[in-house]
Parts: C-alpha cells; sequence; structure tokens
C-alpha cells in the first residue's frame, strides 16, 4: 500500500513544538498509521465532502489513561492534513 501524503497546518506545527518528547514519539507512530490507512482514525460526522475530518487516538504509555490526540483531515487524491494535536486525559479503549 503506498503512503498517503502528510502535511501539518501552522496549529499542528505550533502545538507539535509544544509536546514533550515522548508525546512527539507517539505522534510520530500515529503518523505512520495515519499515512497507511487515513480511515484508521474516528470520523467526525459532518464535515464538508469530499474532505472527511477525524481524530486518531493513541495512549502515552501502555499502562497509562493519558493519550495523545490527532486531529487531521483526508482528501482522497489530495493527501491528510494533520490540524492539532493533544494531550487527551480521557481513557483509551
Amino acid at each position: 500500500m503506498n503512503e498517503v501524503p502528510l502535511e501539518e497546518a501552522e496549529p499542528a506545527r505550533k502545538a507539535f513544538g509544544d509536546l514533550t518528547e515522548g508525546e512527539r514519539e507517539v505522534v510520530q507512530k500515529a503518523l505512520l498509521a495515519i499515512g497507511r490507512d487515513p480511515a484508521v482514525g474516528r470520523e467526525i460526522p459532518g464535515w464538508r465532502p469530499p474532505s472527511v475530518e477525524y481524530t486518531y487516538t493513541t495512549p502515552l504509555a501502555r499502562d497509562s489513561a493519558e493519550a495523545i490526540t490527532v486531529v487531521y483531515t483526508h482528501t482522497p487524491g489530495m493527501g491528510v492534513t494533520v490540524v492539532y494535536y493533544f494531550r487527551d486525559p480521557q481513557v483509551v479503549c
């Protein structure tokens, strides 16, 4: 499967700069998964076609209740734009 082109919007670049080194590692693993399959995230309904907006949440550590969430849009044939990263205190199922 081909990798999907990824780019970061300015708010995502700024948010990435505010993450700790460990959080950045988690984000980079998430971006690899998103680049392989943009539909890996959870779709946010009501976005304007042909783009689809998603969130992808991944735990900070195996035993952690905290996570990092990546918000991104995917436009088929165009690629993925990462909108924002944030630390998410919710339990990941």
